[in-house]
């Protein structure tokens, strides 16, 4: 005699509203992992930016001269300080000594590398395109005591406050005061 055997498992129809199911969740969850990666982006790039702002502080007292972090001139370019107020290109971190030591100007150039003398110091990529970042100045100058701008202010390097809004989810503003001191709001 022969036994019948119960089959088990799954029917068709039972595994497409598991299938369904697993959809409606997925779609649910979707959004907040984009709004998760976005806010990472967006917190990265201004930790990236705060350390390059530190380091340019710390290499313009360490070289005693001025430092600039600047505006990128296209990602193509070799890297060197652009124009604007877009960043949107990324920032370069360079040395940048007088063109004449007497008048105290800078000339808004990446010093040429030597070997006691590496330039430019650090370079960053173009921004993500979701992200934006903009700034009151193409230019943020390091002076070798550690403050920031120059005075009398020059059409390079202002004084006051130079701000750097990044804007994405979000906006998150670097502000450097004319001390050096660099603060993030919020």
């Amino acid at each position: 005699m022969q036994s019948k055997q119960r089959q088990t498992g799954l029917t068709m129809v039972e595994l497409m509203i598991v299938v369904t199911i697993a959809a409606i969740l997925a779609s649910i969850a979707a959004p907040s992992f984009n709004d998760l990666i976005n806010n990472t982006r967006l917190t990265s790039t201004m930790s990236q930016l705060t350390s390059d702002l530190n380091r340019a502080r710390s290499e313009a007292i360490k070289r005693n001269s001025r430092v600039l972090v600047c505006v990128r001139a296209g990602t193509d370019a070799a890297p060197v300080c652009g124009a604007g107020t877009n960043w949107q290109n990324g920032w370069v971190v360079c040395s940048d000594k007088d063109t004449n030591p007497n008048d105290g100007t800078p000339d808004g150039v990446c010093d040429a590398t030597s070997t006691t003398n590496p330039n430019p110091i650090a370079v960053h990529q173009a921004l993500n395109a979701r992200l934006t970042l903009t700034g009151n100045a193409a230019s943020i100058c390091f002076n070798p005591s550690g403050t920031q701008g120059a005075t009398p202010a020059t059409a390079l390097c202002g004084t006051g406050n130079a701000t750097l809004a990044l804007t994405g989810a979000t906006t998150v503003t670097a502000t450097i005061a004319p001390t050096g001191n660099i603060s993030k709001t919020p």
